[in-house]
Formats: structure tokens, C-alpha cells, sequence
């Protein structure tokens, strides 16, 4: 079971977010991430978090941003706060939670990478930073999972945990 694509992308922006604003290597905290995600999406791996989150790195490298934080919380705010189809993503649904894990993987890092691309261009290209000021992933109260993964903790110790488990 995947997660949804949405989900992913956050993931990934986490990622690229942490990494910038870390000394930690990116495979520690695409590991972190993919662990935490397998709580409720078992198909999901660091090796494909890792993945976009570089891709996300190369496509701000390449459109010039200097200010690649503030790229990834929108796009980050961008994905919880709408679907794809520019509607707001429903929290409190009757049917159908956000969250449920999917069968068939609809994306790929590439296609998730190409998503982020448009993203940078348009956002540079307009200007417009949509997150509010102070929003943050840590502190969204309509999605205690995503809210999680935002408080998720990675240290210098996690390094050894991934390296245990990448050597087995």
C-alpha cells in the first residue's frame, strides 16, 4: 500500500527542507521519513524519498532560487491545503479520508519531480507565496499525521540506524 501522492510530495519537501537546514546527511533523513511513513503506507522507501527530495534540490539549483526554504514550505502548504484540481483538500470527509493508503502507485519521483518544477517556475515566475506567514507542517491541527511528521526528530544517531539497516 502506497501513500497518496500528496503525501509523498510533502515527504519529499520535508526532506529537501531538513536537509538544507541540517548538517545531516540526506539518506539519514530519507530514512527517517520513510520509516515514519510505513506506519501507515508499507510500499513506500527512503531510496525513492531521497530521490525527489535531490530532484527538488536540483530544480531550485537550476531556476536560481536563493531562497529554497521558503520555495519548500509553500509547496509544502500548497499540498495540504489543495488537491491537484486547485480545490481545497477536505480534512473531515463523510466517505473517504485523505490519508488512505492507495494499491497502485499513480506517481513516480520523476512525475513528482516534474510537479515540483512547475511549482518553482510559477512561483518564481509570479511571485506569489501563498503559505500564511507562521504556517508550518508542525503546527496544522486538521491532519495529526502530516502534523507528526512535521515534529518528526532526526538526529546524528539516526545515521546509525539507517546505515544498520542499509548494510542488512
Amino acid at each position: 500500500m502506497f501513500a497518496p501522492e500528496f503525501i509523498f510530495s510533502i515527504a519529499s519537501a520535508v526532506v529537501a527542507d531538513r536537509y538544507i537546514k541540517s548538517n545531516l546527511e540526506i539518506e539519514t533523513i530519507a530514512h527517517k521519513v520513510s520509516i515514519f511513513l510505513q506506519l501507515n503506507y508499507s510500499g513506500e522507501n527512503a531510496q525513492n524519498i531521497k530521490t525527489t527530495a535531490e530532484e527538488f534540490m536540483h530544480s531550485m539549483l537550476e531556476a536560481d532560487i536563493d531562497n529554497a526554504d521558503v520555495i519548500l514550505l509553500n509547496y509544502q502548504y500548497e499540498k495540504f491545503v489543495y488537491k491537484g484540481n486547485g480545490k481545497l483538500r477536505n480534512w473531515s470527509p463523510l466517505f473517504r479520508d485523505p490519508l488512505q493508503s492507495i494499491k497502485k502507485r499513480l506517481y513516480t519521483p520523476k512525475s513528482i519531480s516534474r510537479d515540483f518544477k512547475a511549482f518553482v517556475y510559477r512561483t518564481k515566475q509570479s511571485g506569489a507565496y501563498n503559505c500564511p506567514y507562521g504556517w508550518l507542517l508542525s503546527n496544522q491541527t486538521s491532519c495529526s499525521f502530516l502534523k507528526d511528521m512535521g515534529n518528526l526528530e532526526v538526529n546524528a544517531f539516526d545515521i546509525l540506524t539507517s546505515s544498520n539497516q542499509a548494510g542488512m
